[in-house]
């Protein structure tokens, strides 16, 4: 697997550099998105391997960044380095006992996340070990990746998150948080505009039965928050359009 050696704490504010400009977001499947401004560098998080068959990857990407290293989140870490095409640099921002090394971090030149660590361990016990949270800045939207979080956010995740706009957020249970405690971490983030949901069961296609399917968090958010079902796997996100309030967006996996 190829690995980014993190030696670059930066002090600060993280952001990907440029001005307020449009932002392209696809659904790939499962937990795995791309972020490209512009002309930018396509970011892809979280590629599954082939034992999760959505249909998607490989894709191209620029800077692929992976919140553990479990098989659905990290290829790389089971032998499949084919999942995304060029050339990328790819982070796995994990230490040997699989800690995470917090921090704000430079990437590459234009690219800086935040790295905070959370639990895969839920309250039921399912899931194990450390995730990282990912949150970064492209074309003036700050964005959040919050990979296989098995809890609700802490004081201290919570302050490391503040003033995220667009969340990418888990709501199937069993190994992640369910639908319940993902509705808790979106009123924990007062700042969201877009919530897109994610790790939900697929029937046919997630290999794990006992994660609950997309509607169980739909319509329980539906109690609250206008659910918009996008009917395409990619939509166009802007600072200046953004919703005043919380908005679910339903993206389609990409075929």
């Amino acid at each position: 697997m190829r690995r980014l050696v993190l030696s670059i704490l930066v002090i600060g504010s993280i952001a990907l550099a440029g001005a307020s400009e449009p932002v392209s977001v696809g659904y790939l499947g499962h937990s795995c998105f791309t972020i490209q401004a512009s002309e930018g560098p396509i970011i892809m998080i979280d590629p599954y391997a082939s034992y999760v068959p959505f249909p998607a990857l490989p894709q191209p990407a620029d800077v692929v960044l992976m919140t553990h290293a479990h098989i659905d989140h990290c290829p790389a870490c089971h032998g499949e380095a084919n999942r995304y095409t060029g050339d990328p640099i790819v982070v796995a921002p994990w230490d040997s006992q699989g800690r995470i090394r917090e921090g704000n971090w430079r990437i590459t030149d234009d690219v800086l996340v935040r790295f905070t660590e959370a639990s895969h361990v839920t309250a039921g016990g399912g899931g194990q070990g450390y995730v990282c949270l990912f949150s970064f800045e492209v074309g003036g939207i700050r964005f959040a990746h919050l990979g296989d979080v098995g809890k609700l956010l802490t004081g201290s995740q919570m302050a490391a998150l503040a003033g995220v706009e667009v969340l990418f957020l888990p709501v199937g249970g069993a190994y992640t948080i369910n639908a319940a405690e993902a509705m808790t971490v979106i009123a924990q983030l007062p700042s969201v505009k877009v919530v897109l949901p994610m790790h939900y069961r697929v029937d046919g296609i997630t290999p794990w039965p006992d994660m609950a399917p997309l509607t169980d968090f739909t319509v329980l958010a539906d109690t609250l928050y206008p659910v918009l079902t996008k009917d395409a796997d990619q939509v166009i996100v802007d600072s200046e359009s953004l919703p005043e309030s919380v908005e679910i967006w339903v993206l389609d996996f990409k075929k």
